[in-house]
């Protein structure tokens, strides 16, 4: 375990490292197109337990918050927004243009999507769209596993036309668009994890191993290992980012899929006024503290991924 100095032995003098490097200006970390989604899978919370109405985001609502964005100062500029939350992005009609909205700005997008909805038309379209990374979620290594992790909707051999169609693209070469596999490493897929960088890094497209985490639910920790926060530290997320949820919502976490905690919304506020606003800063003094208060979604969350000593 790696050794920290004494003025992080404890969950203030992390909160206090954490607000001396928070720009005033937010970091949006996600937009959420969308939170549609036709999959079930096993590691995420979503069936049965978003309570969200399900809805798209409107374009001009976007380009208000892309407008925002493009005013920062550079170093929060160019960090990465993902172009997702809680739901798959290509299922909204306008999702191209979203795209080329926030790429014509200088902004750096990223998506991630399942691999049977990056149909060639809808690939052509966003690498048309202008400079973006596109992320392919893909965590089977063959149908059965596939369909085991990503549910009855995961269509495996869709899913591998759409990705050789991507491999002969990459290995044409994208000037703009940046393509890469990435497979969550679970308990299922674990063993076959270096098979399936070899096939698919042979079929000229990179491959990433995200490092399986279990949003806040306790019952979802089963299904692979969790890497905890270092001793004493508290959450980082509310002095690192934000995200904007499809209705414009602002929730201070990727997890927190429900709106549990809503921090404002951009349809009547700035990013900025959001960011450092009273609301946020009680927030962020629920970490500093571990006092929650009403706010069980932390607390529980935290007794997943804290580390007392």
């Amino acid at each position: 375990m790696a050794s920290f100095p004494s003025s992080l032995k404890s969950r203030a003098g992390w909160a206090k490292l954490l607000e001396l490097k928070r720009s005033s200006e937010p970091h949006v970390h996600q937009i959420e197109p969308t939170n549609s989604c036709p999959y079930s899978c096993v590691m995420c919370p979503r069936p049965g337990r978003m309570e969200r109405e399900v809805g798209f985001m409107e374009m001009g609502l976007y380009q208000k918050v892309i407008d925002e964005i493009s005013g920062f100062p550079e170093p929060v500029r160019k960090k990465e927004i993902e172009l997702f939350h809680f739901g798959e992005s290509l299922l909204h009609p306008q999702i191209g243009e979203m795209a080329g909205y926030a790429s014509g700005k200088g902004l750096n997008i990223t998506l991630s999507v399942n691999a049977p909805e990056l149909t060639p038309p809808i690939l052509h379209r966003l690498i048309e769209s202008g400079p973006c990374r596109i992320i392919i979620s893909f965590d089977g290594y063959d149908e059965e596993s596939y369909r085991e992790i990503r549910g009855g909707n995961a269509d495996y051999p869709k899913a591998s036309a759409n990705l050789e169609y991507a491999a002969g693209l990459v290995k044409r070469g994208l000037p703009h668009t940046r393509i890469s596999l990435r497979i969550i490493r679970l308990n299922r897929n674990s063993p076959k994890i270096d098979d399936f960088k070899a096939r698919y890094e042979a079929m000229g497209l990179p491959v990433e191993v995200r490092e399986f985490f279990p949003w806040t639910e306790k019952e979802l920790v089963s299904f692979g290992v969790v890497q905890k926060y270092p001793p004493f530290m508290p959450c980082p997320f509310p002095w690192q980012y934000l995200v904007v949820q499809w209705d414009g919502t602002v929730v201070p976490c990727c997890r927190d899929y429900n709106a549990v905690n809503p921090m404002g919304n951009v349809r009547s506020s700035s990013l900025k006024e959001i960011w450092n606003s009273s609301e946020y800063a009680l927030f962020r003094d629920q970490h500093r503290t571990g006092k929650y208060g009403g706010n069980a979604f932390c607390k529980g969350c935290m007794e997943i991924f804290y580390t007392e000593a």
